[in-house]
């Protein structure tokens, strides 16, 4: 199973090569989404003049919203700092979406090669 994080969203809505890679996992249901992507998402969508409304409500039919619990944040503090060490241009947002996924035993699916190299990461 499967937890897309924004930039393999952003893919997908965009319809690139890596987006149509993105569609057929999305037809592998069930595939995941963290809470936190819709934040991320809809800056994506306002700085594109696009209806933000559409990208949320495409992620919630096409996957399983999981909420940000509170283990996941405390997780994500505490690997964030080792995470730096070996990624230093990744960000805290990006750790808790990583963390959210390896605390559900789900691979990563992401188009940001600051995840290369990691643990149960599939890049688009």
């Amino acid at each position: 199973m499967k937890l897309l994080d924004t930039s393999a969203w952003v893919e997908y809505f965009k319809g690139s090569e890596k987006g149509r890679k993105v569609k057929l996992i999305l037809a592998e249901l069930p595939t995941y989404t963290s809470a936190l992507t819709f934040a991320e998402i809809s800056k994506w969508f306002a700085d594109n003049h696009l209806p933000i409304e559409i990208g949320i409500k495409q992620i919630k039919i096409n996957s399983i919203v999981l909420s940000i619990e509170e283990k996941v944040l405390i997780e994500s503090g505490k690997r964030y700092a080792l995470l730096r060490a070996l990624k230093p241009k990744i960000g805290l947002i990006d750790t808790i979406i990583y963390v959210t996924a390896r605390l559900h035993n789900l691979t990563l699916v992401t188009g940001d090669y600051d995840f290369k190299g990691l643990e149960s990461v599939e890049l688009v």
